[in-house]
């Protein structure tokens, strides 16, 4: 008799804890907004206009129903939307060509005010691999050498000459996506992103083969290097996104 009340009493102690388990599991999800599981998310790189290279760089996110995504990004910068004086007068014009591709998986859950939700892809924690690519292209008043023989030079030729420079890399990333507005308009989104990995750097090199003999620059900037080669990096940024 003693145990009759048991399964009541079971019960009713487990309806309270499954509705407090419910309100601190919340769903986060983009779907009841847009009346379909989202697809895409239309990316901006603001911390890239700050870049000693600025671009201004856009990209979009592909989502595939499951927690992998895929993410491209493409940017391109000129002199006369360099922020830095000293960068500027380094050469007569230059222009930047940046691109990134990048693989995705979110974990589908994270913590948020004080209590963990669930998340549904493009919210929520993740690991990325990154692969990126930079190109700068400048007009350098410099000296070429003529008609060299075992680096020996008949003469020198002054003047303004186009070079470029290349970058490739890779990086592991961790990032979080943010709901930014509140429920019910969870549209815009807040990406961040922190990573590790290197980079592969190139001599720079002039754009005309012919003009490969003997340089001398006149500034002694990191881009002056002669040097090339295979370096650490890291990244660490920002991007604003919009639901589509």
């Amino acid at each position: 008799m003693k145990y009759r009340f048991l399964p009541v009493l079971v019960g009713l102690c487990w309806l309270p804890l499954n509705a407090l388990a419910q309100s601190l599991l919340l769903p986060d999800t983009l779907t009841p907004v847009l009346n379909h599981p989202p697809r895409w998310v239309v990316k901006f790189a603001p911390l890239a206009l700050f870049d000693l290279d600025n671009t201004i760089q856009f990209g979009a996110e592909r989502l595939f129903g499951g927690r992998h995504t895929v993410q491209a990004e493409f940017g391109y910068g000129w002199r006369g939307i360099n922020l830095y004086p000293d960068r500027r007068n380094d050469f007569e014009n230059f222009e930047v060509w940046r691109g990134r591709a990048e693989w995705r998986r979110y974990s589908g859950r994270y913590r948020g005010y004080r209590r963990p939700h669930f998340a549904t892809p493009p919210i929520g924690r993740y690991f990325a691999i990154e692969t990126f690519f930079k190109q700068r292209t400048v007009l350098e008043n410099t000296s070429v050498g003529r008609e060299c023989v075992d680096g020996t030079c008949a003469y020198f030729e002054r003047g303004t000459f186009p070079m470029y420079r290349t970058v490739w890399g890779v990086h592991c990333k961790f990032g979080r996506q943010y709901v930014l507005t509140m429920p019910g308009d969870n549209r815009l989104l807040l990406d961040f992103f922190v990573g590790l990995g290197f980079r592969d750097v190139s001599p720079y090199r002039f754009t005309n083969s012919a003009n490969d003999d003997v340089i001398t620059p006149n500034t002694f900037s990191t881009w002056n290097t002669r040097q090339g080669g295979l370096f650490p990096s890291a990244t660490m940024g920002i991007k604003l996104g919009y639901v589509l």
